[in-house]
């Protein structure tokens, strides 16, 4: 494969954006910056002045575009891979739920083996196992079956059944046994994150002393903030060792709310994530869903009963919403979806516009859509052609 240049771009970089062009050739950018020196035979692509920016990174998502990431299918991390794309994400953790015993090792080794198949899309980076080590009391839409206190032989049994595939793992750090599996968890080689918890302060805090060093969907499914019980969410907010994720869909989590968190932890400790399903992305509710009683309000669906069951945004959208409603610059907003996912799970060469990284990109329109993704230098998508 030659070389590709992008001219006439915007280029959104860590903390600018300035006007130039980018070379990528195979996998790899080969250069970047206001004055890039032609490359003789390279294909070019002039961006007319449009953003190019690192491809965006979702390390919390269950599926999307009517695909699920959970399901007995193979086939549905497939095509959820080449759907992704056109919503501007280049990589994401297949996001697996822990519920009964057998299940989640059979789900895993399902997601495993399709690290083995040809995407034609978006990477899946690893693994995300979301319980079932979590607090019934924070459960959400989790059935209460599902969920048990934690158990390393178990955890042991999940990592195997995944290939050394995890790379993070939600877990409620009050429960008895936790200590010992956030151990666990860092000697497999993955991140521990808090999340579906009611955790106290002093028990996020000691949590975070032992290496728990991420918050899944900070505010969602845990314990409340009060005056006189800060409870984990304040623990997690004033903690310079930790990583937040943020749900900006604007039902998940008030703007308001989503502002004090980004002023508390800066534009470099807060992780845009979808927590998407199913739905996310489509504009007409699917018959199945609505047979169930599942409505979608405002950027994301909730059962019959009124439970919050999961977003239906993408992660461009969540982006276009941080730079509406955040205190946050262009680059920053970005970078809530790229540098800082990739920095969390340890995605070295991801999420920068530099010679020798990975050419994952995206180019964004004047409303920040998405007109164009790249992923290991290959145009897997644009606007206005149909989809292979």
């Amino acid at each position: 494969m030659g070389a590709t240049a992008f001219v006439n771009a915007r280029l959104i970089l860590a903390d600018s954006v300035v006007e130039g062009a980018l070379v990528v050739e195979g996998p790899t950018i080969l250069d970047v910056g206001p004055a890039v020196p032609p490359r003789e035979g390279a294909r070019v692509l002039d961006l007319a002045g449009r953003y190019l920016a690192p491809g965006l990174i979702d390390i919390h998502v269950h599926g999307g575009g009517g695909y699920s990431l959970i399901g007995d299918e193979a086939g549905q991390i497939r095509a959820y891979s080449r759907w992704v794309v056109s919503r501007g994400v280049t990589s994401f953790l297949i996001s697996a739920v822990g519920g009964e015993h057998r299940a989640t090792l059979h789900n895993l080794r399902r997601c495993a083996a399709a690290f083995d198949l040809p995407t034609g899309g978006a990477q899946p980076l690893g693994l995300h196992l979301e319980g079932p080590f979590l607090n019934p009391k924070r459960r959400g839409a989790f059935p209460e079956p599902w969920l048990r206190p934690p158990d390393i032989a178990q955890f042991r049994a999940y990592a195997e059944a995944a290939g050394g595939r995890i790379r993070q793992v939600t877990l409620a750090p009050e429960l008895p046994g936790a200590d010992e599996l956030v151990a666990a968890v860092i000697e497999a080689g993955a991140v521990p994150a808090m999340g579906h918890s009611d955790a106290t302060y002093e028990q996020a805090q000691r949590a975070f002393s032992l290496g728990v060093r991420h918050v899944t969907h900070c505010y969602n499914a845990m314990r409340p903030m009060l005056h006189r019980d800060p409870g984990c969410l304040v623990a997690a907010l004033t903690s310079d060792s930790v990583t937040c994720e943020l749900i900006l869909d604007g039902a998940h989590v008030h703007p308001a709310a989503a502002e004090l968190l980004v002023r508390a932890k800066g534009p470099d400790r807060t992780v845009l994530v979808t927590d998407g399903m199913p739905l996310a992305g489509l504009g007409v509710l699917p018959p199945p869903y609505a047979e169930a009683g599942i409505q979608v309000r405002g950027g994301a669906a909730f059962s019959k009963d009124g439970t919050l069951i999961g977003s239906v945004a993408t992660l461009d959208e969540l982006v276009r919403n941080a730079v509406r409603w955040l205190p946050l610059t262009l680059p920053e907003a970005v970078r809530l979806a790229t540098t800082n996912p990739a920095l969390v799970i340890g995605a070295r060469g991801k999420a920068r516009l530099s010679p020798g990284a990975d050419a994952d990109l995206v180019v964004l329109d004047e409303r920040l859509e998405v007109a164009m993704t790249v992923v290991s230098g290959e145009v897997v998508y644009e606007r206005g052609t149909p989809a292979t």
